[in-house]
């Protein structure tokens, strides 16, 4: 069996990708995972992005990187499709700073991912409910954006 050598590099890469990962997460230094977490998020690799900042939310409490840190892992977590966590999470950030720098995003991607998380018309509505509600609450609070006529139509 012949190995070809661009098999081989793609092998190599893979691997020291992941072995990279994994130093950071064993690491104790929070800035570095911090500098990671944001480089997975631009990569898009938003599971590897999730894991470090869940961790560091906590740390970074207090401190000018616990507002981005928390945006960034709703956003991670609605990336990545799971609504839920991503509604939760928002909602926290909005409770946590209602004037913060990300505060208009976090109050639309939180009533947009109860909307997309909404059951069947058939099923209970409840989810549906407060998706409206909070629709209409991002439309009073904000209503001279463009995402206010998005949220009128959802």
């Amino acid at each position: 069996m012949k190995i070809k050598p661009l098999s081989l590099l793609l092998a190599i890469i893979l691997l020291s990708s992941c072995g990279e990962y994994n130093k950071i997460l064993k690491s104790n230094d929070r800035d570095v995972k911090y500098t990671y977490a944001k480089k997975y998020f631009d990569e898009k690799k938003y599971n590897r992005s999730i894991t470090l900042l869940e961790e560091l939310v906590h740390y970074f409490k207090g401190t000018d990187k616990a507002e981005e840190s928390l945006y960034l892992l709703g956003q991670s977590y609605y990336n990545s499709k799971d609504y839920i966590m991503a509604t939760e999470t928002f909602t926290t950030y909005y409770s946590m700073y209602p004037k913060g720098q990300y505060a208009e995003s976090a109050l639309f991607y939180a009533a947009f991912g109860m909307y997309l998380d909404s059951p069947d018309p058939r099923l209970d509505q409840s989810k549906t409910y407060k998706a409206i509600t909070e629709f209409q609450r991002y439309i009073e609070e904000y209503p001279q954006t463009d995402r206010a006529e998005q949220s009128k139509e959802y």
